[in-house]
């Protein structure tokens, strides 16, 4: 029997190995941490701060290789958004065959305008001598003040040359800040004239040789072509055949029709039944938290619903953060503008014949049906948001001290007024969750399926408890809400567990997969 020993060419491989993997490590940079965003008036930067994310340009891992004290400066000025791309490094790798640096350059370009990679210093290149006389795009659509400074917002659509080249400019900020967010396709006049783009600016002293407007945030929306009333398509395909415009519905999608053909449409197409969808919204981090967020969304909303033909207003893709402010927003606004969704409350007095075991929940009982729909169709909120308000509106009548199912043994039939009306907002509540998602409880047994409404009841509440009071501080103005932006969530590596998502409102009841969440929010 011979004698083994352990090879040591074994030995050599995992040594080179480990040293490969140290110069890889050593010669790496994250790219979330190396950029800096700056933006100037005039000479003077008035802010830097960092980005949220890079994966988009650089890729999952925000890292770059070969480079040491990399520094990737993206500076702005602050009435335009024109930008200037510096990239410095204290040392570089010496490409050695295959293995070279990364082309941070040239990841950029797919983002920016190639006026951003002039070689002309930052000062020269932000600074100019037209910036005193600069005017945004579109037209002023409602000031504020915050803090005794004062600030405006401005719409214009992107067929206009200067909110086009801003919001070329701005492009690159969408996937520094947005999770999933993509650039716009900005190539034909009659997309264009769809897209609204609205500025936020802080209005400053004054100076030589600069511009008084000084960028907070912007957002976007879409004017998205819709039959008038989806309940009944019929009627709404008769009056838009009739309504003056394209010969036909299918010239509004045809890929043969020419740009000669949009433009002499595109006044009455814009005209026609239309939802206006909130496509981006970015506050820009060093006015986050001060309500500015709040301001711009409450503003838009009232700008867009305006319009005769837009019946709808939807939001793309909104991210946990941007739909409490949303919420907030729309119970403050409807509380303030509309005294029947103020009054609104759950109804004691429902007919016992109306709940027997085997019959449909009188939905249109518990809460009156008219006025639901008044709101709903009057203030131009689609079915899912304005399903929710109604119910943390109704919440909200009830005394906490009777907000607990332990009270409700007796049903409709406590002697406790309160205590009826909390049994019903239940049953009320989970009629649109069974509707919603029925065909995921289907899938359950009796007893798991009354336990998953019941669970879900229990979660809806504690998050409408938490949103009333954000919306009782936004009404007192003693809040300051973390301003956030819209984007679909990152990718995350998942367990699975099935989940009721109501989704957006083009998407409610979707059954989707999320990591460690088991209820409906």
């Amino acid at each position: 029997m011979s004698d083994r020993s352990e090879s040591p060419e074994g030995s050599d491989v995992s040594d080179i190995s480990e040293t490969l993997q140290n110069q890889v490590d050593d010669w790496s940079s994250n790219t979330t941490d190396a950029c800096n965003i700056i933006f100037f008036r005039g000479k003077n930067e008035l802010a830097r701060f960092s980005p949220a994310c890079t994966y988009p340009i650089f890729g999952e891992e925000e890292a770059v290789f070969g480079y040491k004290g990399l520094d990737i400066s993206l500076s702005f000025a602050s009435h335009n958004l024109k930008p200037h791309v510096s990239i410095s490094w204290d040392e570089k790798w010496e490409d050695r065959g295959e293995i070279k640096a990364s082309d941070v350059r040239a990841a950029l370009a797919d983002f920016l305008p190639e006026s951003a990679f002039e070689d002309e210093s930052l000062p020269t290149d932000l600074s100019e001598s037209e910036a005193a006389e600069f005017s945004p795009p579109g037209v002023r659509i409602e000031p504020y003040s915050i803090g005794g400074r004062n600030y405006e917002i401005w719409c214009a659509r992107l067929v206009d040359p200067l909110a086009r080249e801003m919001m070329e400019n701005a492009q690159v900020l969408v996937p520094l800040f947005i999770e999933g967010g993509t650039e716009l396709q900005m190539d034909h006049d009659w997309i264009n004239e769809r897209w609204k783009i609205f500025f936020l600016y802080e209005i400053c002293d004054k100076s030589p040789g600069t511009s008084p407007y000084s960028m907070v945030g912007f957002a976007t929306s879409y004017q998205a072509f819709s039959l008038p009333d989806r309940s009944s398509p019929a009627a709404g395909l008769v009056n838009l055949l009739e309504s003056e415009g394209p010969d036909s519905i299918l010239d509004l999608w045809s890929p043969e029709d020419t740009e000669a053909k949009m433009r002499a449409s595109r006044s009455s197409t814009l005209d026609l039944p239309s939802r206006e969808r909130i496509s981006q919204f970015i506050i820009l981090p060093p006015y986050q938290g001060s309500g500015h967020g709040p301001q711009l969304y409450n503003k838009m909303y009232t700008f867009l619903i305006a319009r005769n033909n837009v019946f709808e207003l939807t939001v793309e893709d909104p991210n946990e953060a941007f739909d409490d402010m949303r919420d907030a927003c729309d119970l403050v606004y409807l509380r303030d503008s509309e005294p029947d969704f103020d009054l609104l409350t759950i109804n004691v007095d429902v007919e016992t014949a109306k709940l027997k075991p085997n019959a449909s929940i009188p939905v249109d009982d518990i809460v009156d049906g008219s006025t639901k729909k008044f709101i709903r169709t009057h203030y131009k909120i689609v079915p899912r948001q304005s399903a929710r308000l109604v119910e943390m509106q109704t919440l909200s009548k009830i005394p906490t001290f009777n907000r607990n199912p332990a009270r409700i043994t007796k049903k409709e039939k406590s002697s406790n007024k309160q205590d009826r009306a909390y049994y019903f907002w239940r049953l009320y509540v989970k009629q649109r969750l069974y509707e919603t998602h029925r065909d995921t409880l289907m899938e359950l047994d009796h007893e798991d399926r009354i336990k998953k409404l019941e669970d879900t009841v229990n979660t809806v509440q504690a998050d409408y408890e938490r949103l009333l009071a954000l919306a009782e501080k936004r009404a007192n103005h003693a809040t300051k809400v973390q301003l956030p932006v819209l984007g679909a969530a990152r990718k995350e590596r998942k367990r699975k567990v099935i989940v009721l998502d109501e989704s957006d409102d083009d998407s409610a009841g979707v059954v989707v997969v999320k990591k460690g969440k088991t209820e409906l929010k």
